[in-house]
């Protein structure tokens, strides 16, 4: 009887993405240890949940690590930049997607 609640439970994460766990919003420099000179980036995750399945992001659909390795946290060509965040904006169409502002505010 367990296995099947468990199953209905991560059914309905993986179907309602929303429902998954984690914080509104991640400072992502703050979390990163991102040095630069733009202002740090406050990812809303919340808003990014509710419209995606967590495996777009993340390595497993429980949340935890990303799929990609940050490892160059400097100037434009940044992990998240090129590895990351634009990749997924232009594959989405995401009007601004590039502009600095979009995300630095």
């Amino acid at each position: 009887m367990n296995k099947i609640v468990f199953g209905v439970f991560v059914f309905t994460l993986s179907a309602f993405p929303a429902l998954a766990s984690g914080p509104a919003e991640i400072n992502l420099m703050e979390k990163y240890a991102i040095t630069g000179t733009k202002s740090a980036v406050i990812f809303p995750h919340a808003k990014h949940q509710a419209k995606l399945e967590c495996v777009k992001c993340h390595a497993s659909s429980d949340g935890g690590k990303l799929s990609i390795s940050i490892e160059n946290k400097t100037g434009v060509g940044n992990d998240f930049h090129k590895k990351f965040c634009w990749p997924c904006h232009e594959t989405m169409s995401i009007p601004k997607g590039k502009a600095c502002n979009t995300c630095h505010k």
